[in-house]
């Protein structure tokens, strides 16, 4: 293993932190007054931040061409992917696709929000705060509401999608 300090490059920073296994998350929104579809974004940047007040973080990346309508979105919903939805990383990680929903069977919430079937659970969102970083923007949400089934979860390691290991029964 080789020390590195001040001369840590982007690429360099990004090996490092793709051996750090993350779950893999799909936060969707309803349809901005501006768009003609509701957004979505996969995401693996995120955390709970308090148990008490349940509240969530995640982080958007300014380069990404939903960005401007985060910054307005109140009500969201992470999606935390199950083991067989790698597809749908690839649908909503795919750039210059306006309607990531074409296509896809999903459920709407009262808010307007796309709810995405057959995940692991699912996060009822609004948001709290947004805190600007140099190049992501953190929106913390409070969770309202969750649903959670009992399925294997989608990681991400090494920059590679893998089934998670299975819940305990």
């Amino acid at each position: 293993m080789k020390l590195q300090g001040e001369a840590i490059t982007p690429d360099a920073y990004r090996e490092v932190m793709s051996s750090w296994t993350t779950g893999v998350a799909i936060i969707t929104a309803p349809k901005p007054k501006d768009s003609e579809f509701p957004i979505g974004i996969v995401c693996n940047s995120l955390t709970s931040i308090s148990l008490e007040k349940r509240l969530f973080l995640w982080t958007v990346d300014h380069s990404s061409s939903s960005y401007k309508y985060w910054l307005t979105a109140q009500n969201w919903v992470v999606h935390f992917l199950a083991s067989d939805q790698a597809d749908l990383v690839k649908r909503f990680s795919t750039k210059g696709v306006a309607n990531k929903y074409e296509g896809l069977t999903f459920d709407t919430s009262a808010e307007g929000t796309p709810l995405l079937s057959g995940v692991v659970t699912r996060l009822y969102c609004t948001t709290e705060n947004k805190f600007e970083t140099f190049d992501h923007t953190i929106i913390l949400g409070q969770v309202h509401a969750v649903e959670n089934e009992n399925r294997t979860p989608l990681t991400f390691v090494h920059r590679k999608l893998f089934p998670g290991t299975p819940k305990p029964t």
